[in-house]
């Protein structure tokens, strides 16, 4: 399980994509700039069986959900894929972190 290293300056925003929807995920890549983390929970770890080329590659770092990947009976899918998993805990301190948090669905 990993958990998201100190952010930096430019860790602006914690972007959770919660749904599964093609729209969540396009909604949330065309505001995700440098230094921002994605975190996929609830249906938005479907987004883990879309091809790489269609996650988002310019944030600071992107983790699934462990206990909706668990629910979803992804997370050997994600440990193949090497995705970032991360837990509750995890996710409360990149709350505590980020100056904004935006919801996806």
């Amino acid at each position: 399980m990993q958990h998201p290293e100190e952010p930096n300056s430019s860790a602006r925003c914690l972007h959770l994509v919660a749904g599964a929807g093609h729209g969540a995920l396009e909604d949330c890549l065309a505001q995700t700039a440098a230094g921002d983390y994605v975190v996929f929970l609830d249906a938005g770890v479907l987004h883990l069986l879309r091809p790489a080329a269609a996650l988002p590659a310019g944030a600071g770092e992107v983790f699934f959900a462990d206990a909706d990947l668990r629910a979803h009976g992804l997370l050997e899918v994600a440990r193949d894929a090497r995705a970032g998993v991360i837990d509750d805990a995890g996710v409360c301190a990149l709350l505590a972190r980020c100056e904004h948090c935006l919801t996806w669905s």
